[in-house]
């Protein structure tokens, strides 16, 4: 739905807010608290999808011909999400030599969350294991690594085990470029797997944590979204109990954000093993319609998040960014909107930027609910305009850094509103 208030809000009345943001940048991230986040790292491949994908159609593998019926129907269809490919061997062989110049960057989005804040100076601290020399050297310096109970060192300082993982490949198509049959209508990324993956562990990280958490507010979970069903329940254990210690050390925010489920039956599972540990759950508006089918994004999160019974839903779409919340939504204004101007800014940079801004290039549209409303039970809802690039320099991480950005506000004990407090908005009962 398009209400009157929805549609009030003058594009420039949006940027000014988003100015006034990114100004107030260095005062916050000052503020922050250290975000601790795990447990998802691997090397990411940007493939550019207008480039190879005549290559797959005419490639004598089944295999390869599969995959492009996939990444055809998806790309028309203008969705993204994760898949992997278990029919193909030769696909990381084939896919390698065809990575972009400059296309090899660090994944995951525990590791792209801890690059997104180590790129504006930051704090966070990432759980990491072992990791083999690409991928190693593809974390950001300042990213923050457990070296004891007490201290906190840099990836520079850690020596790489003797091998990588398998590359995530991060397939991206752009509006209005052509593909095979049609010309794309949205910009987006498909990641492609070849093989699965556990979690990592770090038992210096978990130390650190259960013995600073006290000083600390938020704490982001990776999705199990790359394991089979059978090898979830051990997963699932895992992270139930990191959350249980993360909130014990202290933190008030403990979020899980979803991504896409190439399971049947993981991500029930997932949520039901999750959602009573953590204090917030976030995903996009393709993953909320899976889960709550309809047009209404107000509807479909409230619904959720009174179904699964956190405080705190996030919902990210192209032009805007939703959450549904028992904390002060005023905050949680600046919370969206912090994310969005990270997203933004990297959307445009191709990678974290270390000076976030509005894209010159950015849109406004009008927002699908009111930007402040109170709903039945108390809580609140709030919705904010995102910046919104037709043709971004690369679609690769920009949930992440959204993620990243809403939680480096909930780091900080006692935030000043910025965004609410321009008079945006007033509250609205629906």
């Amino acid at each position: 739905m398009n209400s009157p208030l929805a549609n009030s809000i003058l594009p420039t009345g949006w940027r000014h807010a988003y100015e006034r943001l990114a100004a107030d940048l260095p005062t916050i991230v000052g503020a922050a608290t250290r975000l601790v986040t795990g447990f998802a790292v691997c090397l990411d491949r940007r493939i550019d999808l207008h480039a190879v994908a005549p290559l797959l159609a005419a490639h004598p593998d089944a295999g390869a011909r599969r995959l492009f019926t996939e990444l055809m129907a998806r790309a028309k269809a203008g969705r993204g999400g994760e898949m992997l490919v278990n029919n193909w061997p030769d696909g990381p062989a084939f896919l390698d030599p065809r990575t972009l110049p400059g296309g090899t960057a660090i994944g995951g989005t525990s590791a792209q969350a801890a690059w997104t804040l180590a790129a504006i100076g930051a704090p966070s601290l990432l759980a990491l294991g072992e990791v083999g020399p690409q991928e190693l050297a593809a974390l950001h310096a300042g990213i923050g690594l457990a070296e004891s109970e007490t201290a906190v060192g840099s990836p520079r300082r850690r020596w790489p085990a003797l091998s990588d993982k398998p590359a995530h490949y991060i397939i991206e198509y752009t509006a209005g470029r052509p593909l095979p049959g049609f010309v794309a209508e949205r910009s987006t990324r498909i990641i492609v797997r070849f093989a699965d993956e556990a979690l990592h562990t770090d038992a210096r990280f978990d130390r650190w944590v259960a013995a600073n958490g006290h000083e600390l507010r938020a704490g982001l979970l990776s999705s199990p979204n790359t394991l089979p069903l059978t090898e979830l329940p051990e997963a699932l254990a895992r992270l139930s109990a990191a959350a249980r210690d993360w909130r014990s050390a202290g933190l008030s925010v403990v979020h899980l954000e979803l991504g896409a489920y190439p399971w049947p039956g993981t991500l029930d599972a997932t949520l039901k093993s999750l959602a009573p540990e953590v204090t917030s759950i976030g995903l996009n508006q393709n993953e909320l319609r899976g889960l709550v089918p309809s047009d209404n994004p107000l509807a479909q999160a409230d619904e959720l998040s009174r179904r699964l019974g956190v405080d705190r839903l996030v919902v990210h779409a192209d032009g805007w960014a939703l959450a549904v919340t028992r904390g002060d939504p005023m905050v949680e204004m600046d919370a969206l909107a912090m994310g969005c101007l990270l997203a933004a800014s990297r959307a445009e940079a191709g990678q974290p930027s270390s000076r976030p801004a509005i894209p010159k290039a950015a849109s406004f549209g009008p927002l699908p609910v009111p930007p402040l409303s109170s709903l039945p039970d108390g809580r609140q809802a709030v919705c904010v305009a995102a910046p919104y690039l037709e043709r971004p320099a690369s679609t690769v991480g920009l949930g992440d850094s959204f993620t990243a950005g809403c939680l480096l506000i909930h780091s900080i004990a006692s935030h000043q509103p910025i965004v609410g407090s321009a008079g945006l908005a007033a509250p609205r009962r629906p």
